[in-house]
């Protein structure tokens, strides 16, 4: 079809005596005509229109605070003591950020100022530490420390597995919690 379509454009050319205006009306017309015989096919296989599909929503929605200064602390497994131990506040063994991404938790632990009286188990989400990793990251508030003691929602501690990874610049940053 598209060679008798050529064929017929050439013919009409060389035959006819045509406007230079007509055939620019006639050349849009066939270009027209082949767009819409391309997005007919597309369309067809279904696919998107978009450059990627299967994008992942990253952003997270609720209560918002800005500016909070985030650290890092590891699990201290030589040590006995809860403030530099490996549990929580309630026992619970400390879920770190490589766990999660590992797929070896359902949460990584987060540490805030125990004056807040923050419920024990509140999801939080850290869109910049989402953005950097690329997916989801679910943070829980549960373990406090003497580091952040009256610093309201100034600052925040996410667990990480080692002291090497506490030293990584991607997590000791300003960012922002939002509470779901």
């Amino acid at each position: 079809m598209h060679i008798q379509l050529l064929y017929f454009y050439y013919s009409a050319t060389f035959i006819c005596t045509i406007t230079p205006t007509i055939m620019h009306t006639i050349e849009f017309l066939y270009r027209r005509f082949l767009y819409s015989v391309l997005l007919i096919y597309f369309n067809q296989f279904n696919y998107s229109h978009t450059l990627f599909d299967n994008e992942i929503n990253l952003k997270c929605f609720g209560v918002r605070f800005d500016n909070v200064t985030l650290t890092t602390y590891f699990p201290n497994y030589s040590s006995e003591e809860h403030d530099d131990g490996f549990t929580d506040v309630k026992g619970n063994p400390l879920c770190t950020l490589q766990d999660y991404v590992d797929d070896r938790t359902n949460y990584v632990t987060l540490s805030m100022d125990e004056n807040l009286k923050i419920p024990y188990g509140t999801s939080v989400c850290i869109p910049e530490l989402n953005n950097h990793l690329g997916h989801r990251i679910r943070f829980e508030v549960r373990d406090s420390s003497s580091d952040i003691f009256q610093s309201g929602y100034k600052r925040a501690e996410i667990c990480v597995r080692s002291e090497t990874d506490s030293y990584d610049v991607n997590y000791n940053r300003r960012v922002t919690l939002i509470f779901i």
